[in-house]
């Protein structure tokens, strides 16, 4: 017979930080594919952490072929301490220190622990979306790398998730992924994988919670973990890569575009003015694309991020 249960996973590190994953399993009366979900990375990014747990409690044993096995909370430290992309003690960003090091430092640990906990999946989704300053037109990310079929498997579960943009990812390419969760579960585990960002600026909200829970359980049923029918969706745009838009110098930015709009190559992203209101610079896309990631206020440091603008396959 199946079961539920909650646990909490700790770990040791070099530098003496607690480190602990709370990790829910929801087992199938049957057997069947074993799915990996892991949400806060980013702990600051609350929809996808929420539905997450939602997931859970709402999934029973009757209904489960297999297994899925829930990271709630992944960065619990960044969670805590309302951390924005980084982890508190060492202030860096773990979507970019994949697959991490036992030795590392804590960023490093907690990567490394997390993929001892997605290892044995048969595929795996990681929740984020919208940390406390960042707006987003809902998109989803797969690696593509050198298996067709570990590609065409991460793309099912981009494409079921049902969101509107599907962003494709490479090695040196405008976006490179080294350091991220898909691509080191995809190239070293070997397991279908993909990122799904849903949410904006930090904030909790049903919509954006409805939207991962619905995507949750369409790949679900896709890969048959989930017994049901599974949801038609829409055929979503599909992206080469991300090209990233930043300031030249600090101070206040001024929006010129909004999230889901399509700019042209040179055309004005927004303008940046120093204390005083006088003009600095204006910022340009450097490429044709959709405005799928925004900077949802205007404070800007030196070399600040702006904007991240979907590039066409087309």
């Amino acid at each position: 017979m199946g079961e539920k249960k909650t646990e909490i996973i700790r770990f040791e590190t070099p530098c003496g930080r607690e480190l602990f994953f709370p990790v829910a399993t929801v087992t199938g009366n049957n057997p069947g594919p074993a799915a990996v979900i892991t949400a806060g990375v980013h702990g600051c990014e609350y929809p996808g952490i929420v539905s997450a747990i939602r997931l859970f409690k709402e999934l029973t044993p009757e209904e489960v072929n297999g297994s899925v096995k829930i990271v709630t909370i992944t960065s619990t430290a960044a969670f805590e301490e309302r951390s924005m992309f980084v982890t508190p003690y060492d202030k860096v960003n773990p979507n970019r220190v994949f697959p991490g090091r036992a030795d590392g430092s804590y960023s490093e640990v907690l990567t490394y622990r997390a993929m001892e906990l997605i290892a044995g999946a048969d595929y795996h989704i990681d929740l984020h979306g919208g940390d406390m300053v960042e707006d987003l037109d809902p998109f989803s990310i797969y690696h593509r790398g050198d298996s067709k079929e570990l590609n065409d498997l991460s793309y099912e579960i981009a494409h079921y998730y049902g969101l509107p943009n599907v962003v494709v990812t490479e090695k040196g390419g405008l976006w490179p992924d080294d350091g991220t969760t898909y691509a080191n579960v995809s190239e070293r585990l070997h397991i279908p994988s993909a990122i799904v960002e849903v949410g904006a600026m930090g904030v909790l909200d049903e919509p954006s919670v409805q939207k991962h829970l619905f995507g949750l359980k369409n790949v679900l049923r896709k890969f048959g973990t989930l017994k049901g029918e599974v949801s038609p969706v829409t055929p979503p745009e599909i992206f080469k890569n991300m090209a990233w838009v930043y300031t030249g110098q600090k101070g206040i930015f001024y929006m010129n575009v909004k999230v889901g709009d399509y700019v042209k190559k040179g055309d004005t992203i927004g303008v940046l003015e120093d204390y005083f209101g006088n003009y600095l610079e204006t910022v340009a896309s450097p490429v044709d694309g959709k405005a799928l990631f925004l900077t949802g206020n205007p404070a800007m440091k030196e070399h600040g991020l702006v904007a991240g603008i979907g590039v066409s396959e087309k």
